[in-house]
């Protein structure tokens, strides 16, 4: 059982160029705070850009809450993944792990897909229509505004 959500965005730019820019994005700038959902203030561990598989970070956020991050795929140019765990603060009840991938699609000359899924695994059955709540009412603006900043860098002239 998982509780998944993807969104995207179009970015006037290669996919190369918006590959490099979001594994490159500080996690702090990246993700802000939304609504209850907090942002990240602080990162331990590897900096970015993310580069190798195992490379791992311990983000905390704005709600002295924190989750392990480890990079498990990436495809230069194409896609990159990770997965979440030991999480604390109000998630930890309710998430077991997550896994977050990140897909590049180039769709025109000039022009790029974006497809972020995050796909949660809940700690129980109980926790699951929880879960669903918050993922599916808080998280699609949550993650949206990130794209927004990664599309905004990567549409800037350098």
């Amino acid at each position: 059982m998982t509780v998944q959500l993807t969104v995207c965005e179009n970015v006037n730019a290669r996919a190369r160029t918006v590959f490099d820019t979001a594994v490159a994005f500080d996690a702090r700038t990246l993700i802000q705070k939304t609504g209850i959902m907090p942002g990240i203030v602080d990162v331990a561990g590897h900096d970015a850009p993310w580069a190798n598989v195992g490379e791992t970070r311990r983000h905390t956020l704005s709600d002295n809450s924190s989750v392990h991050e480890e990079l498990i795929s990436i495809t230069p140019g194409r896609s990159f993944a990770y997965r979440l765990t030991d999480f604390t603060g109000p998630l930890a009840p309710l998430v077991r792990g997550a896994r977050a991938d990140w897909h590049f699609t180039q769709i025109g000359q000039e022009k790029t897909k974006i497809e972020w899924t995050y796909a949660f695994t809940p700690t129980s059955a109980i926790a699951e229509p929880i879960l669903w709540f918050i993922v599916k009412l808080f998280w699609p603006k949550y993650l949206k505004n990130a794209l927004e900043r990664v599309k905004e860098k990567a549409e800037s002239p350098t």
